[in-house]
């Protein structure tokens, strides 16, 4: 019996034994334990560079054309696509101030999602969805395809930084037209911080003689910063071919084999089997308040004089907490505490990085001599941001994790409430929820994007800048060899230097101008991106305070109602008829062994 079977079995077994009347909580909380354990997303972003075969390669891994390709910019805006029964698609975009979604074709993506039938964005597009009955996604796999990334520096960056403490795995796409980029090295780097499984996938092996020696000069520069990651060298164009014609050699040259092998063994199977962990804990905890409630009227029974005593002590447990579901309970204390805490760190922590940032790309731009120099502020402005942003998320991921242990714990030692506190941070903080509501996600997409657009006037001036620098130097020449030509008369000679130095200071205050343009342009761009970041993260903070509160009151909740049902029964138990005992033995009896084989069932989800 497969996991999912053995889960599924397991569900309805305990269905069978929850009255859908009297505990409509429990019969939620199996059926959500189940659904998860049996259809676990994995969420598996591919990022990489402009033109490195991103879309490309997801699309052979799908084996149908979906996500657009073309010469020119290709995708941009982020497409995620997810198994379903039929081909279909839904479009996420603004309009105005409301968010609305419209059912596409598949066909019609790339009017949609690519440069080339939406540039710009003019559509404003925050994210497409594809449903498609693909095998590799059968398992619940999701692969997002993000738009290209200039430098891994820009306003995408930053969005794909954003969410990637959601994410199960994450695939960096280079081509093997030269050796990695000291941006795709760092990004890498911080991708393996906020990411479980982070690989590398070296593209358009069948287009470059040097491919060899590139993957090789690329793993040895990451085995020296440090940097472990799986490596695969793919060619998508050998995959199409190979499937169009069923050769078996040439897939297997490829590498998609080794790419899917590598998916399966290092992403999607530690998703599933942590899903499955996580369904079979929270399918134990309603396994065990029912046996426990079962046992105790069981118990009674036999023992007619202890009814009383028991029940007493029932009531007890059953005020007690009642007490944990109020605000003086110590446990909903130290959340509040951990969440101002929280609130007041980040906030205070992505404020001083913006101010920092700031006053760097002051710096930077007042010390710029060179054209080129210009081009790599902005990008290391929007890198520095990005960084400083998925720095935040992070923290809030990684907090949410240790505020659940802790609070965990701190029921735990109450002898009433049962919790699984052996579980890591990230395994306790339910992640997926968040990427469920997509909320956070587009809400620090939309921010990257508009940051993103922000940033377009900094193109046109770093182009025209260095345009003027090209002339001024053009014209400080040109002045020196006028005034070499006009030696003889000293005064004309004069005369042609002063005015090429009058030229020059009309350069040089343009250049001030610029700068100035330039700065304020960077400062308006670390400002909206610390107000919608800043806005998002408060926001995030907030949504996991009600997750946290929620689900444990909901436990707390559940335990009293199984006291107060079990308090029913003894009671109910105690008028009943000699004959009506041995009926209501039988029956406890056989909710007994019905539990057993839940333990069963659940006892060989993973073995």
């Amino acid at each position: 019996m497969s996991d999912a079977e053995a889960l599924s079995e397991a569900g309805r077994t305990l269905l069978g034994l929850v009255d859908p009347d009297e505990r409509a909580d429990l019969r939620e909380r199996v059926a959500a334990a189940v659904s998860r354990g049996t259809r676990a997303d994995t969420v598996v972003c591919v990022v990489g560079e402009f033109k490195q075969g991103k879309s490309s390669l997801v699309n052979s891994l799908l084996r149908q054309q979906v996500c657009p390709v073309d010469d020119d910019l290709a995708t941009s805006v982020i497409t995620m696509i997810h198994y379903g029964e039929e081909p279909r698609g839904t479009v996420r975009r603004r309009d105005g101030e409301e968010t609305v979604s419209e059912a596409i074709t598949v066909d019609e993506v790339g009017e949609w999602a690519s440069e080339q039938g939406n540039p710009d964005n003019a559509k404003a597009v925050d994210r497409v969805d594809i449903a498609l009955p693909a095998a590799i996604l059968k398992d619940g796999l999701m692969l997002v395809d993000t738009p290209g990334m200039g430098g891994l520096g820009g306003g995408h960056a930053a969005a794909t930084m954003a969410f990637l403490p959601f994410a199960d795995g994450l695939v960096l796409v280079s081509d093997t037209s030269s050796e990695l980029t000291a941006p795709e090295a760092a990004f890498l780097k911080q991708a393996i911080s906020l990411c479980p499984t982070v690989m590398l996938a070296q593209t358009k092996t069948d287009l470059y003689p040097q491919s060899e020696r590139i993957i090789e000069l690329d793993r040895q520069h990451l085995e020296t910063s440090g940097v472990e990651v799986p490596t695969v060298a793919v060619s998508s164009h050998l995959r199409d071919v190979a499937l169009e014609t069923r050769d078996r050699e040439l897939n297997l040259t490829s590498g998609f084999p080794e790419l899917l092998d590598v998916l399966q063994r290092q992403v999607v199977t530690p998703a599933r089997d942590a899903s499955a962990e996580r369904a079979v804990s929270e399918l134990r905890g309603v396994a065990g308040q029912i046996r426990s409630g079962v046992e105790e009227a069981l118990r009674l029974l036999d023992d007619p004089a202890e009814r009383e005593a028991a029940v007493a002590k029932l009531q007890d447990a059953t005020q007690r907490l009642e007490h944990l579901r109020g605000p003086g309970a110590r446990w909903s204390t130290v959340l509040g505490d951990r969440i101002t805490d929280l609130q007041t760190s980040v906030a205070h922590g992505f404020r001083g990085e913006m101010r920092i940032i700031g006053r760097d790309m002051d710096e930077r731009v007042e010390g710029l001599t060179r054209g080129a120099d210009w081009e790599a502020v902005t990008r290391d402005a929007q890198t520095a941001v990005s960084e400083a942003s998925a720095t935040a998320y992070g923290t809030i991921q990684r907090a949410w994790g240790e505020i659940h242990v802790e609070l965990a714990k701190l029921l735990q030692a109450e002898d009433l409430v049962s919790f699984d506190t052996d579980r890591t941070a990230r395994e306790q903080a339910d992640l997926g929820s968040f990427w469920a509501g997509t909320e956070a996600v587009n809400k620090s997409e939309n921010a990257g994007l508009a940051a993103g657009r922000s940033l377009i006037g900094l193109a046109q001036t770093y182009g025209s800048s260095q345009f003027m620098f090209m002339n001024l130097s053009a014209v400080s020449k040109f002045g020196v060899s006028l005034a070499g030509l006009a030696a003889g008369p000293v005064v004309a000679g004069g005369f042609v230097v002063m005015g090429g130095l009058k030229v020059f200071d009309d350069r040089k205050r343009r250049v001030t101008d610029r700068k100035q343009k330039l700065r304020s342009q960077i400062r308006a761009f670390v400002d909206n991106v610390q107000f919608e970041v800043g806005d998002d993260l408060a926001n995030m903070i907030r949504d996991a305070q009600r997750a946290l509160r929620d689900e444990f009151l909901d436990r707390i909740g559940e335990l009293q109602a199984t006291y107060a049902q079990t308090i029913q029964e003894v009671q109910q138990d105690a008028k009943r008829s000699e004959q009506e005992l041995v009926a209501r033995r039988t029956e406890l009896t056989a909710r007994l062994a019905s539990l057993d084989d839940v333990d069963r069932l659940l006892a060989e989800v993973g073995s």
